[in-house]
């Protein structure tokens, strides 16, 4: 199967199964919410006493938040300046991305993530089970079923991520930047200090996508495959990937950069919307909502084109097998 036939047959998936998208996103908005109550308890306390609360329709000032800084715990770690602009948290995501100093945000908002990856393990279980029994129709109950079934597939899977990540920004990360910073010793040259740090950074996202895509595929395996074993099926998957090198790389790469369209217009929509009245307010919202259901259709779509690639490619091999007989 070419990489243009996945995808296309991805989106066909996701539209067939189009549903899921409402049932997870409501699933998202639950989450927000328990996360929404403390904080707006934490801004009814705090904005009184710091700042107007018109001000703060423009924007989260630099000197309310210093002053909220001072004694910050929990959720409050999470509140910045940055989060008031379309792009703001992109970079901030950005940043972590490259970095992975989770621990400026704390213990319980690092629980918190933790937790949400694995209500995210319990539906990816169900959501490409679904794919992988295309010839069916929707059904809320095979939806959960699927994902009750594979959930403890698709939680040591999240388990390993967790693992190999915290390998990555503990070890590998500290590792590399250290050789960097050793490269660069006492150069005057600052593009050349630039220069070295951004392959360092590149560097960075290239395992990232590597992990991502290995995990990702030793999902649709373990799940398509019927696998006993959640870990055997990651060398299973990093076998197919290498294997099958131009068409996994290229299919992911093709579906990153609908995913970073997505993500750079919903931070031009939200930069252009500045919510200072009611009706602005109400319409950020909106938008805001939109572009999450919009993130987890494309997250769906990374999991539909990757069992389409990979099931075409075993019932090839299958194929061949018959062939040989």
């Amino acid at each position: 199967m070419k990489i243009r036939d996945a995808f296309r047959h991805g989106l066909s998936l996701v539209n067939h199964h189009r549903k899921m998208i409402g049932i997870i996103y409501l699933v998202n908005l639950c989450f927000a919410l328990i996360v929404a109550a403390p904080l707006f308890t934490l801004f009814h306390s705090r904005v009184g006493s710091l700042v107007g609360r018109d001000e703060l329709l423009t924007g989260l000032p630099y000197s309310w938040w210093s002053a909220l800084q001072i004694d910050a715990r929990g959720l409050e770690n999470t509140i910045r300046p940055s989060l008031s602009g379309g792009f703001g948290p992109l970079i901030d995501n950005l940043e972590l991305l490259l970095t992975g100093q989770f621990q400026l945000y704390g213990w319980f908002v690092f629980s918190l993530i933790v937790g949400y990856l694995f209500i995210a393990a319990f539906f990816n279980g169900g959501a490409i089970a679904l794919f992988a029994d295309e010839r069916r129709s929707f059904s809320a109950g095979r939806f959960f079923s699927y994902a009750g079934t594979y959930f403890h597939h698709m939680a040591a899977l999240a388990v390993t991520t967790v693992a190999l990540f915290a390998l990555l920004y503990k070890v590998i990360n500290p590792a590399i930047f250290s050789l960097l910073d050793r490269i660069v010793g006492d150069s005057l040259s600052q593009s050349f200090a630039w220069i070295v740090h951004f392959i360092g950074y590149l560097f960075i996202l290239t395992i990232v996508f590597l992990i991502t895509l290995i995990l990702d595929y030793a999902k649709v395996i373990v799940i398509s495959e019927k696998k006993n074993s959640s870990w055997a099926s990651i060398g299973l998957a990093a076998a197919f990937i290498f294997r099958s090198f131009g068409k996994t790389v290229g299919l992911n790469v093709l579906l990153a950069f609908l995913a970073i369209a997505l993500v750079l217009g919903g931070g031009l929509l939200m930069s252009i919307i500045t919510p200072s009245n009611l009706l602005l307010l109400v319409g950020s919202f909106i938008v805001q909502q939109l572009f999450i259901a919009a993130k987890i259709a494309v997250r769906l779509t990374f999991y539909a084109s990757e069992t389409a690639l990979y099931q075409a490619h075993a019932a090839a091999r299958t194929m061949v097998k018959k062939r040989k007989r």
